[in-house]
C-alpha cells in the first residue's frame, strides 16, 4: 500500500487543527478521511488505499447547501448531494444515494465533540469503511 507524503502531512495538518473539546455545527466542514476498509463476501476486510477505492481524501461538507463536494486541490471537482441530514446533541447524520452513480449509497457520521468521521459506502460488490476527521471551515 503506497501513502503519498502530501496525504500524511495533510491528515497531520487537519489532525491538529479541531479541538480537543468542543466541536459545534457549523455550516461547511473540511474532512480528511484518513483510513478506508473494503469488505466483500467470502474473504472479508481488508485496508485499501483511497485511490484503490476511487475515492478523494479531502471532501468538503456544505450543510447550507446540502452537498457533498470534492475539496479545491487541483483535481477534478465533484459533488453529491445530500439526501438527508439529522443533527443530535452530539452528532451529525448524513446520508446520500449518489445520483450520478445509482450503484451505490453513502451514510457518514461527524462527532461534535472530537470532529471525528465515520462512514460507510455501500457498491453491488462491496461496503467500504471510512475513518476521518472534520474541521469547520472559517
Amino acid at each position: 500500500m503506497r501513502i503519498s507524503t502530501s496525504k500524511v502531512f495533510l491528515w497531520l495538518a487537519f489532525s491538529c487543527i479541531v479541538p480537543a473539546t468542543g466541536f459545534t455545527e457549523e455550516k461547511s466542514y473540511l474532512c480528511a478521511i484518513n483510513e478506508v476498509y473494503e469488505c466483500v463476501a467470502v474473504t472479508g476486510c481488508s485496508r485499501i488505499s483511497i485511490d484503490d477505492a476511487n475515492l478523494v481524501g479531502v471532501v468538503i461538507i456544505d450543510m447550507e447547501k446540502k452537498q457533498l463536494r470534492t475539496a479545491p486541490l487541483g483535481g477534478e471537482h465533484r459533488a453529491d448531494d445530500i439526501d438527508s441530514v439529522a443533527v443530535t446533541d452530539k452528532a451529525i447524520v448524513l446520508h446520500g444515494s449518489g445520483i450520478k452513480q445509482m450503484d451505490r449509497t453513502w451514510s457518514a457520521v461527524i462527532s461534535l465533540e472530537t470532529g471525528n468521521l465515520t462512514a460507510g459506502v455501500s457498491t453491488l460488490d462491496s461496503s467500504l469503511s471510512l475513518l476521518g476527521k472534520c474541521t469547520a471551515q472559517p
